[in-house]
């Protein structure tokens, strides 16, 4: 089962994988299908092996839960008047996909060809299909898109409720195309969403590929324990140093052929700079002894920004009863544990949009993640009313951002500004995505359920005043990438296959190796580049 802990006894391993997240359940389970390699899952938080993890309606729970994240703050931004954002990111069997939104997109064809127009001839998108078709069980069936059999259940959520299809017919009726499968070429148009959710349960990576792995005796899960180095010989790594959460020595893991980190894109960069591997000068005054000077380690940081354009219902019912009443919660909850069924079998994410912000883009840059509440995180708690949100999200951002050590401890949390917004065509592009957003909200689609809007009239707003309004409610869509990118030059950390340039023994696997950001959610992506690098390092 994930989260299942054997005894560490051993020291010595052939592969030590550091982070049990979408990337690494991938790996270390694949690595394990040879019975003669013995693998090493090395994880800081806990059990995945909780109803707020698995129950997909309870995604915002789980989200919540500081016991289940790291609880990064970025900033202070210096684009959005110095504002901070929190960033929470999965501590935790399955990573970061025991805490998201399970919406599965694999992206824009195009996006994958841009990176092997870069450089990268092995990542164009005809190399990745047969990849994400390995990963998954489509519940509409195989085609030469689509897969079936995989390890991660995805399936079409129903959409069935009023207030999904008035998103739908809104969006018909602004011009947006209808579309049956945005995963299996243009994904430009109004859709219900796709989901890995298997049988009524969350189907992260952990479930889908770790689970299966998980009566291996050459397999070794060790979770609630945390990396903080890796240990290099000259210039090879050949272990890493632990410590458990609960307190006591450190031990070392030795491997014998590879360390591969799946950390993320905050927490791998921050290893390989506490491990000496990063840019000579901040690693100097960090008071860190470089082993290798790595400029890009940290750099490139990218993440998909997202704000909100809120509606009040003009009813009562509008939105699904479980977000909005505790009662019809505690009773979609109680049928949940007992049959997988019901309202908590879903995530809520039912439809969404990808869209141009103008003509003058060559294709969608924006995503809308349709949340049928409204609601928010008020001390420590969850306050939802009736209503309905349009998320509106930057694809392909120009602004980047950085990783930095702020001590040489590894119980610091890292130096993280995105600096959102930085670039004016991204604050034009978010402009104008806005006022479209504003557009299809107010279609004759939503006259029956839309109520007065949470915010100011943006219809009346200039460019600027919009703009004020971006830096003052901009926030994340969590989908940070790109701080130990793939490439060949100075501006790269790693080569095609996740290999660490000039280190030998180390290898990088997760989202932090994304070259380009991706239009969507990272986390089939992710999935992706775990299965394609796997099966390069079993072949």
């Amino acid at each position: 089962m994930p989260g299942k802990i054997r005894s560490a006894a051993r020291k010595l391993f052939d592969y030590i994988v550091v982070g049990a997240g979408a990337a690494g359940c991938i790996v270390a389970a694949r690595l394990s299908e040879n019975p003669n390699m013995k693998v090493l899952l090395v994880e800081a938080g806990g059990s995945d092996r909780r109803a707020k993890v698995r129950m997909p309606g309870a995604l915002a729970l789980a989200l919540a839960d500081l016991k289940l994240t790291w609880n990064f703050n970025t900033g202070p931004e210096p684009y959005l008047d110095g504002r901070c954002i929190e960033h929470a990111r999965g501590k935790v069997v399955g990573g970061s996909a025991s805490i998201n939104g399970m919406v599965f997109v694999r992206g824009d064809p195009r996006d994958f060809d841009c990176w092997a127009d870069s450089g990268l001839e092995d990542w164009s998108y005809e190399k990745c299909l047969p990849h994400f078709k390995n990963i998954e069980d489509f519940d509409g069936g195989s085609s030469e898109h689509r897969g079936t059999g995989g390890p991660i259940r995805v399936v079409t959520c129903k959409a069935e409720l009023p207030i999904y299809r008035a998103f739908i017919e809104a969006g018909a009726q602004a011009g947006l195309e209808k579309i049956d499968d945005y995963n299996a070429g243009s994904l430009e148009g109004v859709f219900a969403f796709q989901a890995n959710i298997d049988r009524g349960v969350r189907a992260s990576s952990a479930w889908g590929y770790l689970r299966r792995a998980a009566g291996r005796e050459n397999l070794t899960v060790l979770a609630n324990a945390e990396c903080r180095k890796i240990i290099l010989d000259r210039r090879r790594a050949f272990a890493i140093e632990v410590v458990s959460s609960k307190g006591g020595d450190a031990h070392l893991f030795k491997s014998e052929r590879e360390v591969v980190l799946c950390a993320g894109a905050y927490k791998t960069p921050q290893l390989l700079m506490l491990s000496g591997i990063g840019d000579k000068t901040e690693l100097l005054a960090a008071g860190i002894e470089p082993a290798l000077d790595a400029p890009a380690v940290g750099k490139y940081l990218e993440d998909h920004i997202a704000v909100s354009v809120g509606f009040r219902a003009s009813q009562r019912g509008v939105s699904p009863q479980p977000a909005v009443n505790s009662m019809a919660r505690v009773s979609a909850g109680a049928r949940w544990l007992l049959t997988r069924t019901g309202p908590c079998a879903g995530n809520f994410f039912e439809v969404g949009a990808f869209y141009k912000s103008s003509e003058h883009v060559e294709r969608a840059d924006i995503q809308i993640e349709f949340i049928p509440v409204l609601g928010k995180f008020q001390d420590g708690m969850i306050k939802t009313a009736e209503g309905f949100q349009y998320q509106i999200c930057l694809m392909r951002p120009r602004s980047k951002g950085h990783v930095k050590l702020t001590s040489a401890d590894p119980r610091a949390n890292p130096e993280i500004v995105h600096n959102y917004l930085a670039d004016k065509l991204d604050r034009r592009d978010l402009v104008n995505a806005v006022r479209r957003a504003e557009r299809i909200a107010r279609q004759s689609a939503w006259d029956e359920l839309r109520g007065e809007s949470v915010d100011p009239d943006l219809r009346s707003l200039s460019d600027g005043e919009v703009e004020s309004w971006l830096r003052r409610n901009i926030g994340t869509q969590y989908h940070p990438c790109g701080t130990c990118r793939m490439g060949a030059g100075m501006d790269s950390v790693v080569d095609g296959q996740g290999l660490v340039h000039e280190i030998d023994g180390l290898r990088i696997v997760d989202a932090s190796i994304i070259p380009r950001i991706t239009t969507g959610n990272l986390n089939a992506p992710v999935m992706m580049i775990a299965e394609k690098i796997a099966a390069k390092m079993t072949a």
